[in-house]
């Protein structure tokens, strides 16, 4: 199958999607000025149905939840559910998922379809999508049908308010990130995309070429990794980089408090922040130019909790947050371990948005390799080849003229395509001849202290 045939194929494919979010745009906006009292209420009916489904349908958690009484359940009293983890989620795949037709060996062939030709629904109904990987441990994971419906309007369900709010220019808008849909961000864009205005530019391009693209094409918001619109806001004051934005749109890395004033004060706009991941997408959003973030309430159950998982309260910095997704029951995650760094703030939410609020997330950032004569090589580049379903954990540690890589393996694999890949991918970001180094360990070193695998080693300036 081409790309252009798969692509029409896709189009028509989403338009059930697309017609519903468009459909449902106007009133999704609403929800965020619901009392926090209505939207834990929702929340709670998608809980019930959610662990209901996982008992019926998957073995994994049939086992776990048998003592669970559905009835009655909420938000506020699943502590002594079990926790679960992506090491348990690759582990167990084929008995969490709810719909038997879904194995793994049937995820990953998809996913090696979506990374050919572009997005592409399964059995009709579903989307997979790989983590990018900031914690160093790969894994795919199955959206249903209603569940990607759900997290297409919890991105865009602040859209309506912040063009209202900022009286803002009918869209015209570039996103500059993912190169393939097997990562959310892109498969989220590729189904919701209304396609009347706007522009996709792969991260992995060398930036020149991304400058040359948002010149051509002048948008007036972009959607972005923050540290690209932080190169790009330094683009814009060199003037090599001629846009008038009125909105920037950053995601899927920490927006750190230098880079949000770059970014503002070069563009001349405010910045909203998404804080997500692929396994359960969006979790909290930003108002423009606030640094502080609004949860999802309706979209999942949050519970920040220290190394030993009890809970933290509010103003005292957690080691984890566990998530439950109540929006997607083809792969129920419930108490999910995600191991940022999250701090619900201890003060009085002053609205219009009712969601309760994390200060910026700060905990897993993966910044940008720097080469000389001004390369840059962003991780989206080493994600795409390092996703492999065999790779059970990687480090990339930076060196000077390009990387070396350490794997721990699932299963035996020929590493030689995948440096192949490497090499290709970091030539395509800019890179004249990057040497790229990979090799099997048994074990690749932790942190002491955190457990974590730092997934990204910088060398250190002037080496």
């Amino acid at each position: 199958m081409t790309e252009i045939h798969a692509a029409k194929v896709y189009d028509e494919a989403r338009q059930p999607h697309l017609r519903a979010v468009l459909s449902r745009m106007s009133a999704e906006a609403e929800k965020l000025t619901w009392p926090l009292e209505k939207l834990h209420e929702l929340r709670d009916e998608r809980l019930r149905a959610l662990v209901r489904h996982a008992k019926e349908n998957s073995p994994w958690h049939r086992e776990r939840l048998a003592d669970v009484e559905v009835e009655g359940l909420t938000g506020d009293d699943i502590r002594h559910l079990p926790t679960m983890n992506k090491a348990d989620v690759m582990a167990n795949w084929d008995e969490i998922v709810t719909d038997k037709r879904l194995t793994i060996k049937v995820a990953q062939a998809h996913l090696d379809k979506v990374t050919e030709h572009g997005p592409e629904y399964l059995f009709d109904e579903f989307h997979i999508v790989t983590t990018g990987g900031s914690s160093g441990l790969t894994g795919l994971f199955p959206w249903d049908f209603d569940g990607w419906l759900e997290a297409g309007l919890g991105s865009w369900r602040l859209m309506p308010w912040v063009v209202k709010n900022l009286d803002l220019s009918p869209p015209r808008g570039a996103f500059v990130g993912a190169a393939h849909a097997s990562h959310m961000s892109d498969a989220i864009r590729a189904t919701f995309d209304t396609g009347d205005a706007s522009c996709k530019v792969p991260v992995t391009l060398p930036l020149n070429d991304i400058v040359d693209a948002l010149n051509a094409f002048q948008p007036n918001q972009i959607l972005a990794y923050p540290s690209i619109l932080w190169r790009l806001a330094l683009e814009q004051q060199e003037g090599r980089l001629d846009i008038k934005p009125e909105v920037m749109l950053g995601g899927a890395e920490p927006l750190l408090p230098h880079m949000r004033e770059t970014i503002e004060t070069a563009f001349g706009a405010p910045v909203v922040d998404f804080y997500g991941t692929s396994e359960t997408w969006m979790l909290a959003s930003s108002m423009p130019g606030r640094p502080e973030l609004h949860l999802g309430e309706d979209l999942a159950v949050y519970e920040p909790v220290d190394a030993e998982h009890a809970p933290v309260p509010p103003g005292v910095p957690a080691a984890k947050l566990l998530v439950t997704n109540v929006i997607n029951k083809v792969f129920p995650l419930i108490r999910y371990e995600i191991a940022d760094e999250v701090l619900f703030l201890d003060e009085p939410n002053p609205g219009p948005w009712t969601g309760r609020r994390i200060a910026p997330v700060s905990g897993r950032h993966d910044d940008v390799f720097e080469y000389p004569d001004g390369v840059y090589v962003h991780p989206y580049v080493f994600w795409t080849p390092l996703w492999d379903s065999r790779i059970a954990q990687y480090q990339v540690r930076q060196t000077a003229d390009g990387a070396d890589i350490t794997v721990e393996l699932r299963e035996p694999c020929d590493l030689a395509p995948i440096r192949a890949a490497l090499v290709a991918a970091m030539r395509e970001a800019g890179h004249p001849g990057p040497v790229v180094g990979i090799a099997a360990v048994d074990r690749i070193p932790r942190n002491p202290v955190s457990g974590k695998i730092k997934s990204f080693v910088f060398l250190p300036k002037g080496r």
